[in-house]
């Protein structure tokens, strides 16, 4: 299966001309400029570390509670989940240790009420770890960026790896290696980059600008399959698994591109199996990016994500679940759509990137408030009950806007 397959973006059109050709070729327009000696970051989990906190007086209250720094015997209230969760961290726990703690209760956490505690903690300087002072600054920061490759005026040298999908699914030497041979272009709009029918096999990252996947049709009709943003990938079929060019893709406004050329050993260095197992986490990651919910959220969040579940595919007008049934999945649609309905009517349309069944699992008491159903073939990441809990516990930042999302829903779902 190749990006074309994404059905939903389905339109007929034909390509803007404005006097230019649109089969002018790529090659045209290199601007070659070598990416070298990158550097790689380390991935930093503070969910795991234990939490630095001075000596604190606990005083349970009706309405929640209060506690008392005895170094300098200041006083706070809270309300009574961030006391319940301060009364937990305060001996040494962790996030994640926490969480984990009130699962084994049979209690959720309110991960809003947590990210607030914390927030709250390092504002008045009660929270001594410094990797979660710089943790809390960038993901905010990462939550406010429109996407991770959007910036303007980067320079080839600026990229890290570990901001590209693509050389994050890679182990790191071997991505430095890629990198090294990898090109950056200033593309026009009206550009063909990819050929139908080629057996080329460069892979190439959208870095800024819009283009579109073109399914051919004899020689003068093209049918748009999908839209390509910022931070798509494209062409790994080719790359990953030598396989002939199954579309074109063209550039529908000025684009930068990087394209990594595919070297002899990397054939050798990664499998078949473990290609395509690296072709099904690439549209994992191209769904998460064209989603508002998680394209900006930090790379170890997505990568949690990935990991936590597995890909399904289902077909065309398949009953995933029922209305009132118990729960123990979510879902994330990587390709495909999903239509949602409560008693016998429909309410919505989950496309590529949409969460869905998260509601039964941290809001409604563990039963489906809809019923989900397939419009088409449909490709879905299906994640299980412990394993969604799991990334929860170990990706602050994920937890929050997944939980915010879900209480949108269920508050929308009320009022209809």
């Amino acid at each position: 299966m190749s990006a074309i397959d994404h059905r939903h973006f389905l339109i007929l059109c034909q390509l803007p001309t404005d006097g230019a050709d649109p089969d002018r070729d790529f090659r045209t327009f290199v601007l070659l400029k070598a990416v070298r000696n990158i550097p790689i970051s380390p991935r930093m989990r503070i969910e795991k570390e234990p939490l630095q906190l001075p000596a604190l007086q606990m005083q349970p209250s009706a309405d929640g509670g209060s506690f008392t720094v005895l170094s300098t015997r200041k006083s706070y209230r809270l309300n009574p989940l961030q006391y319940s969760y301060l009364d937990v961290l305060k001996n040494g726990s962790s996030i994640e240790g926490m969480v984990q703690f009130f699962l084994g209760q049979g209690w959720l956490v309110s991960f809003r009420e947590l990210s607030a505690l914390l927030e709250f903690l390092l504002q008045e300087g009660l929270l001594q770890n410094p990797n979660i002072q710089a943790y809390f600054n960038r993901a905010q920061q990462a939550m406010h960026e429109q996407g991770h490759l959007s910036g303007q005026g980067q320079q080839v040298a600026s990229l890290n790896p570990s901001q590209l999908p693509f050389f994050r699914s890679l182990d790191p030497a071997l991505a430095q290696h890629l990198l090294q041979s990898s090109e950056r272009f200033q593309v026009p709009a009206n550009i063909k980059v990819i050929q139908s029918g080629k057996t080329d096999r460069d892979l190439f990252i959208l870095l800024k600008g819009q283009a579109g996947i073109y399914r051919v049709f004899g020689n003068q009709q093209r049918q748009m399959v999908a839209g390509l943003n910022s931070g798509a990938l494209f062409g790994e079929s080719g790359f990953l698994l030598n396989q002939p060019r199954t579309a074109d893709v063209i550039t529908l406004a000025p684009s930068e591109i990087l394209r990594v050329r595919h070297l002899p050993e990397f054939d050798q260095l990664i499998k078949s199996d473990k290609a395509q197992s690296l072709q099904q986490r690439f549209w994992i990651l191209q769904a998460l990016q064209s989603s508002n919910v998680f394209k900006n959220l930090p790379g170890d969040c997505l990568d949690s994500l990935i990991f936590s579940g597995r890909l399904v595919k289902a077909p065309a007008h398949h009953r995933l679940f029922t209305e009132g049934q118990p729960a123990n999945t979510c879902y994330i649609v990587v390709q495909g759509s999903v239509v949602i309905s409560q008693q016998g009517r429909n309410i919505n349309v989950m496309a590529q990137g949409a969460c869905f069944g998260e509601i039964s699992l941290l809001m409604s008491g563990g039963q489906r408030t809809a019923t989900a159903t397939t419009q088409q073939e449909t490709i879905l990441l299906e994640i299980q009950q412990n394993n969604f809990y799991q990334v929860l516990s170990q990706n602050l930042f994920l937890a929050k806007e997944i939980e915010t999302l879900a209480a949108q829903r269920l508050e929308a779902d009320r009022k209809r």
